[in-house]
């Protein structure tokens, strides 16, 4: 009995497979916590020099006199210039100066237009939207800027680091230690964060985080994906996201309320501490326990599945598998192993870099929208939901390649459309740019939840942690890039400085959107086991053709010896018409 017919008969997706579903989606809540806290970590606050000697400096003016010092020594920007200078301050000496600037004088005359400038070391931060973070706390400002993108991209570099290290070793060792460990490193790096005040240590912290959070997600998504039958993979596959959501949501909430970068990170780490409970909780996936020849344990966990959903399995359960069907190879490198397994691995990678790139830069791009930060961020998170909503309804009904390319291209379109609003619509382009980078987000949250499912349909099982993996960690390329766009985009001025990141995620959802329409579809198909699987994989009929004729091979070789070399011919012969 293959497993796909074992888990239908003990009941698809009924409350064993729910329960392990649940337990997955917990750790999915508090992702949405670590994934995005750098929109609130890393935020940098409006900020101009601090005036030299006055120790009760603020950035807004407190009253006349220390608006008349702020105009005194803080130049206008040359961008703004309706504002301050962040990073000069003009040159002066100071002989006995007092708090008040009593007996400050200039270097030069004090006509504005002979003054001198130059740079400054300490600052002052506007406390309207941030009361601190760590950006500021450090001065992460002027000439120490490109810090910030440098540690995002840390950040994404570990969860790079973490996709492609996991990936590979879940396959060799089991699904379930890769995420036991990196549930024990989540929980240190998370709290340690919260203690973190120098930049170097923030970086490290945040690269061991970044590592950990997909290491934990991956096997238990493939955990709860693989022991769901056919028809319900949909659940785990794509429902599993909306804690995940629920997370964006509740941490916009939190950081609303704290504005405290160290309350925030320390309040939401906390409670990851009862993760420690999961290895007692979470089983092995029974599928890549069979893939390894291991087929007493995969047995064990299916039998306590059945008892859990009140069904009832035969005693042989396994007694029809033929040796070829179990392929204990698992190196990543076999994906490329033919010219239609390369070509398609290259298709699913791409999609996976494209899709987080749009994803994170538009949500990292919250800032870069008017508005107030917490309610584009908050309402970024909930236009999530009807994403996933919409996936869950169409998924089995469009299939997945035409769903996630619509997705990309509809996606796509909604982000250059902001071109047209901010050109002939200046007035109204506040509401109509955010209303059209809602939209694009929450495309492009439907198409990340299906590219998920697709690719893990599509990847063989002795491959399938490994192959999501290497998609992760193209994945995170493209988020370590998407910083990087958003940064540059906030040193431009004028309308440029909203349009650019828009127009780089739109043409890239274009892209990949086409191109996916390469993949061969999934839809109510069962998961390819073996590399031989994946490749026939899309081929009318040929997905189970080989292993057709194996078993006939075999009938014929337990047959009686008297069967003649003619009868054998003309059964493998009916069987190839069969499936022509």
């Amino acid at each position: 009995m293959r497993l796909d017919d074992i888990l239908e008969e003990i009941g698809g997706f009924g409350r064993y497979q729910k329960w392990i579903f649940f337990l997955t989606c917990i750790p999915n809540f508090f992702a949405g916590f670590y994934m995005l806290n750098p929109v609130f970590l890393l935020g940098v606050p409006d900020h101009r020099c601090s005036i030299p000697g006055y120790d009760n400096d603020t950035y807004k003016p407190q009253n006349d006199e220390h608006r008349a010092l702020i105009e005194r020594y803080i130049p206008m920007s040359s961008e703004e210039p309706s504002e301050y200078d962040s990073c000069e301050v003009y040159k002066y000496i100071a002989e006995n100066v007092s708090a008040s600037f009593k007996r400050a004088r200039f270097i030069q005359d004090n006509s504005t237009d002979e003054r001198t400038t130059e740079k400054c070391n300490s600052w002052v931060y506007d406390k309207e939207v941030y009361d601190n973070t760590f950006a500021s706390q450090v001065n992460l400002v002027c000439d120490k800027e490109i810090w910030v993108a440098n540690a995002e991209m840390i950040f994404y570099g570990g969860m790079l680091v973490g996709s492609f290290a996991s990936g590979i070793i879940a396959d060799i060792v089991g699904r379930k230690p890769v995420m036991y460990v990196a549930i024990l490193v989540m929980i240190a790096s998370a709290n340690g964060l919260a203690w973190a005040h120098e930049y170097w240590l923030f970086c490290i912290i945040e690269f061991f985080l970044g590592g950990s959070i997909v290491a934990c997600f991956m096997p238990a998504y493939i955990i709860s994906l693989e022991i769901t039958s056919v028809k319900k993979r949909v659940w785990p596959g794509v429902i599993s996201e909306l804690p995940y959501v629920l997370g964006l949501v509740v941490l916009a909430a939190v950081a609303y309320g704290l504005r405290d970068w160290f309350q925030i990170q320390l309040y939401t780490s906390l409670p990851a501490v009862l993760f420690v409970f999961y290895w007692w909780l979470m089983p092995e996936s029974p599928r890549w326990l069979l893939s390894k020849g291991r087929v007493k344990e995969a047995e064990q966990i299916l039998r306590n599945a059945a008892r859990w959903n009140k069904t009832t399995l035969p005693n042989d359960i396994f007694g029809e598998m033929i040796e070829d069907d179990v392929d204990k190879e698992s190196s990543f490198w076999k994906l490329f192993s033919s010219k239609t397994l390369c070509i398609r691995s290259n298709v699913i990678f791409l999609n996976w870099l494209v899709v987080a790139l749009v994803y994170f830069g538009l949500a990292l791009n919250s800032e870069n929208l008017n508005g107030n930060l917490y309610l584009n961020f908050g309402l970024s998170g909930l236009v999530e939901i009807p994403g996933y909503l919409l996936v869950v309804y169409l998924v089995d009904r469009v299939g997945r390649r035409k769903l996630y390319c619509s997705f990309m291209i509809i996606g796509g379109v909604s982000c250059l459309s902001t071109i047209f609003a901010i050109e002939y619509e200046p007035e109204g382009s506040d509401v109509i740019t955010i209303a059209l980078a809602m939209f694009g987000r929450l495309c492009v949250t439907g198409a990340y939840s299906v590219v998920y499912v697709h690719s893990a349909e599509l990847f063989p099982t002795v491959v399938r942690n490994a192959g999501l993996g290497i998609g992760s960690l193209f994945a995170r390329l493209g988020t370590m890039v998407a910083p990087y766009i958003v940064t540059v985009s906030e040193s431009l001025s004028g309308t440029t400085r909203e349009i650019l990141p828009l127009v780089v995620f739109g043409g890239m959802s274009l892209l990949s959107g086409l191109i996916s329409l390469t993949l061969p579809e999934t839809l109510n198909k069962n998961l390819p086991e073996t590399i031989r699987d994946a490749e026939r994989f899309g081929r009318s009929g040929a997905f189970y053709f080989g292993r057709s004729l194996r078993r006939h091979q075999e009938d014929y070789e337990k047959s009686s010896k008297d069967q003649t070399d003619t009868e054998h011919e003309l059964l493998l012969s009916t069987e190839k018409s069969s499936y022509s």
